[in-house]
């Protein structure tokens, strides 16, 4: 099933697999979408915005009701004998981990969405102290790194049916952005730690959970590319 000199692993007589491993590109393309959706609600909610959160939060859940459709999908495909039994696995739960990251997103939106008082608890502290708007600006950042981790590997999977090396090149840099969101992840939770006097102890808890599913939609990222190069390995065994 390899290409030219083993760059893909899809043959052009294949057609059954072409069209599966077009509906698992459909499928990191929406979750990519997804993850963009969800750093727009983390803007808003930055901005004071709740009736924003609310409204993108709502189009976030279509979002993944139909990501999941694409899921179901792709999976049908390879019941129904699309690719060699021994990738079927791994692209099996390649698919439900690109899945995953969809889920961590609507589960970090949700949180984000039903904390109306965070909002306002966090206007007043920074009312108090200024410094604490690095807050909201720290939800931004890492919301933007998981957009980039999530692009890469939409891209890594976009280039796999005709270029593994390629491929893997993206889900490198998938594991150069979770590594950041994971110091960035350390730092805001150290800076609400730092300025705990200034807020309540719900508030503070509800903080670090935000900041942790945040966190986890890179780590999920993650775990899709290492997917991918365990594939790589076995192309190339």
């Amino acid at each position: 099933m390899r290409e030219l000199a083993g760059v893909g692993f899809i043959s052009f007589a294949a057609s059954k697999e072409r069209a599966a491993f077009d509906i698992l590109r459909e499928l990191a393309g929406a979750v990519a979408d997804i993850v963009k959706k969800f750093e727009g609600l983390v803007v808003a909610f930055s901005e004071g915005d709740m009736k924003k959160v609310q409204k993108l939060g709502e189009e976030l859940d279509c979002l993944e009701s139909e990501a999941d459709g694409v899921r179901r999908k792709f999976e049908c495909s390879l019941s129904k004998g699309a690719f060699l039994p021994i990738f079927r696995g791994d692209l099996g739960r390649l698919a439900e981990q690109v899945d995953d990251v969809a889920d961590v997103a609507q589960e970090a939106s949700r949180a984000i969405r039903w904390r109306e008082e965070l909002s306002k608890a966090l206007a007043r502290a920074e009312k108090k102290k200024a410094e604490l708007k690095a807050i909201r600006k720290g939800l931004v950042d890492l919301a933007g790194i998981s957009v980039r981790t999530v692009q890469a590997l939409k891209e890594s999977i976009d280039v796999m049916i005709s270029n593994i090396d390629a491929s893997i090149l993206r889900a490198r840099e998938i594991e150069r952005f979770e590594h950041e969101s994971d110091l960035l992840e350390e730092k805001l939770i150290k800076l609400v730690y730092r300025y705990e006097k200034m807020l309540d102890l719900g508030s503070m808890l509800q903080l670090k959970d935000i900041i942790e599913k945040i966190g986890e939609i890179s780590d999920h990222a993650e775990d899709a590319g290492d997917i991918i190069m365990a594939i790589s390995f076995t192309l190339r065994a």
